[in-house]
């Protein structure tokens, strides 16, 4: 299978994870990103504990996740690079060092669910490194997503959609997502799945409409 083909493919089936997460958010009212963002101890383990059997159903699917967007990404370098364009390696290494960052948090929040189901303190000192390891993880994938726009071909309304989308559109998130205010975080929790979507969705259809690389 040529990597625009396999790109293709782990598009979808990404895609499809972030839908099912997106669905069990909705059926349980649990999120991930609650536990993303520092709370005085007391409201952060009430929140840990409010919603148990959903955050761990996400937390399990994040992992997919986290292994599919690292395969579509890893493709996608590759196939990039079979075309000559630049970054791919930055790209792909920060995309890693994302995924990484995720597995921490992910197990991070699990080992703070556990600890607030049995009854421990939670130390506020750990509730605000948990908000620091979040913060770092989206950090490096805005990189990686800044470096991939830069690596998109140019040749194509679509290309320009998608490099525009993942240059300027990933500033802009990173910008607003650090600058706002606090009243503003679950809207903007919310936007970033559809951005998520959408990124995803457009890789989609500019892959679908791009010419195999001369090595396969």
């Amino acid at each position: 299978m040529s990597m625009r083909r396999l790109s293709l493919v782990l598009a979808g089936a990404t895609a499809a994870v972030l839908i099912a997460m997106v669905a069990v958010s909705i059926a349980t009212g649990a999120t991930q990103e609650a536990h993303e963002h520092f709370h005085p101890y007391p409201e952060y383990a009430t929140a840990l504990i409010a919603r148990p059997g959903g955050l761990r159903a996400l937390m399990g699917l994040d992992v997919a996740f986290l292994c599919l967007y690292t395969g579509f990404f890893a493709a996608f370098a590759t196939y990039l690079r079979q075309r000559g364009q630049p970054f791919t390696y930055l790209a792909l290494g920060a995309m890693v060092a994302t995924a990484l960052l995720d597995i921490v948090e992910d197990h991070h929040i699990l080992s703070l669910l556990a600890m607030a189901e049995s009854g421990r303190p939670i130390a506020e000192s750990t509730i605000a490194f948990q908000e620091t390891l979040s913060s770092t993880k989206f950090s490096v994938s805005y990189l990686a997503l800044f470096l991939f726009g830069l690596a998109i071909p140019r040749t194509s309304k679509l290309g320009w959609a998608l490099a525009l989308f993942l240059t300027a559109g990933t500033l802009a998130s990173a910008t607003l997502g650090y600058a706002a205010p606090p009243a503003w975080r679950e809207s903007l929790d919310s936007g970033r799945w559809i951005g998520f979507l959408a990124g995803f969705a457009i890789a989609g259809a500019w892959l679908v409409r791009e010419p195999e690389s001369s090595t396969t």
